[in-house]
């Protein structure tokens, strides 16, 4: 190990260029402080660059446009709802309440552009998620990128932390960083400190990626169980923070997600098609019985616990109507027959190994219940939007469970601070997004990361903003 004795000192060390630890950055340089960014990578962005960049707001002026009554105490009690009473009512709260201005935020004062629409996803109650242009956290990461550069805050990229600095009062006080990160060679390169006047903020991410570390809190996530993340999305400063004595909750929450393929990697685009068309205008079947399983547009945690016991494989199913009211251009995933498109049933059936006459069945079932306004098998929210699935051509997709999102991490106060296990705060840390643990509980609503990053990136920023100046005074 290379050490050198050169030692960098400024108010607020941020650590992750996500978009919670870029929401800290902004706000903290706006309110005049000396932020840096760490990123371990060697480009910005995270697991939130190649997310789908969803918010959820309610509110809106889309929601306005179509009638859409929605307000904080219904997201809140959606959250709640879904999280099982495992997150915290204050941090859910505090999201909850600010949503719609960190949605405002992203569109006028970062210039994201969204789509002239609004999404319902499973979970929520109501329509109120948004998604970018690009259906990507790329519009949004560039956006934030953009901002710091205006600010001159920089991003300090392929450095990553190897360790938090704690002085005698068990304050901490800065980073010990190594240079030339990679993660092939992750305890190589030159090490050296970094330390932070005001606070260290953790705002790692996840750590969907991490096999070792996810099995351990979850048997049934082995290596062959693939993910959406980033290799990056691992637990090395979790468990750092963990080490000084950090609070956790909820690590055992982890959760996938139903909507991708196995044949493509990561989220992929494949997952445009299982999210936003099987879920709201499909149906989901089970290879070998030919059925329906679930509510396709309940709570994703319950969906995909139930992929699990579908040994031979799941089918999204929609048709060429389903294609056209949903909106989306599939074009992409057509021509890599990552969904493939059959004239009726019978060969769909046929190229899948799915029992024909079940399929069939199970397909006038669901129809049935669609004209009668009810589904009396699982229950689904009966939409005016749904129609029978009847027109040809037939769309069908392989479809599995990925690990997608960690909904616990660590314990903080409403104001972003990390406590320890005896509850009390440690002094000089600070943490926010998918790092932490309060926020989701047992499920994580869609959307509601990218609201929680902000809102709670924001917060945190500001917080230490002002501690910096009260400082000077």
């Amino acid at each position: 190990m290379e050490t050198t004795n050169q030692t960098q000192i400024v108010d607020i060390i941020v650590v992750g260029s996500g978009f919670a630890g870029l929401a800290v950055a902004i706000e903290a340089a706006l309110g005049k402080a000396e932020v840096i960014v760490l990123e371990k990578m060697k480009a910005v962005g995270g697991n939130s660059i190649i997310s789908d960049g969803g918010i959820a707001a309610w509110g809106t002026e889309e929601q306005q446009a179509e009638g859409i009554i929605d307000t904080a105490d219904r997201m809140f009690e959606d959250m709640m709802r879904s999280g099982e009473g495992l997150n915290d009512p204050k941090i859910v709260r505090l999201v909850c309440d600010h949503a719609s201005e960190a949605y405002a935020w992203s569109k006028h004062f970062l210039g994201v552009k969204y789509k002239p629409r609004v999404n319902l996803f499973g979970g929520h109650s109501v329509p109120r998620c948004y998604t970018p242009d690009d259906i990507s956290g790329v519009s949004t990461i560039l956006r934030m990128k953009e901002k710091l550069a205006s600010l001159s805050v920089p991003i300090h990229l392929g450095v990553s932390v190897a360790s938090l600095i704690v002085d005698d009062q068990r304050r901490v006080v800065g980073v010990r960083v190594i240079d030339d990160y990679s993660m092939t060679s992750p305890h190589e390169g030159v090490y050296r400190d970094i330390l932070a006047r005001k606070g260290v903020v953790i705002a790692s991410g996840g750590f969907g990626a991490d096999v070792p570390f996810r099995q351990r809190l979850d048997p049934k996530l082995t290596s062959d169980i693939l993910t959406t993340n980033k290799r990056s999305a691992t637990s090395e400063l979790l468990q750092a923070c963990m080490a000084i004595g950090a609070k956790t909750a909820n690590l055992d929450i982890i959760q996938c997600i139903p909507w991708t393929t196995p044949d493509e990697n990561g989220y992929g685009k494949g997952a445009l098609f299982g999210d936003y068309i099987v879920s709201s205008y499909g149906v989901l079947i089970d290879v070998k019985s030919g059925e329906r399983f679930v509510d396709e547009l309940g709570n994703r945690k319950i969906i995909a616990d139930r992929f699990f016991d579908r040994k031979q494989g799941v089918i999204g199913i929609a048709d060429e109507s389903a294609v056209r009211d949903a909106g989306w251009d599939l074009s992409s995933v057509i021509q890599k027959k990552i969904v493939l498109t059959f004239d009726d049933l019978e060969s769909l059936a046929d190229h899948y190994g799915i029992p024909k006459e079940t399929l069939v069945k199970a397909m006038d079932d669901y129809n049935e219940g669609l004209r009668n306004g009810e589904d009396p098998c699982y229950h689904k929210s009966i939409q005016p939007w749904m129609n029978p699935i009847q027109n040809p051509p037939f769309y069908a997709m392989r479809m599995c469970v990925k690990t997608h999102y960690t909904c616990g991490g660590l314990v903080i106060d409403p104001s972003g601070r990390v406590l320890s296990i005896d509850d009390s705060i440690i002094e000089g840390l600070y943490a926010a997004g998918e790092v932490t643990g309060c926020t989701h509980g047992a499920n994580r609503l869609g959307s509601c990361s990218v609201t929680e990053c902000l809102v709670m990136g924001r917060i945190v920023g500001q917080a230490l903003a002002s501690s910096t100046n009260e400082s000077r005074k």
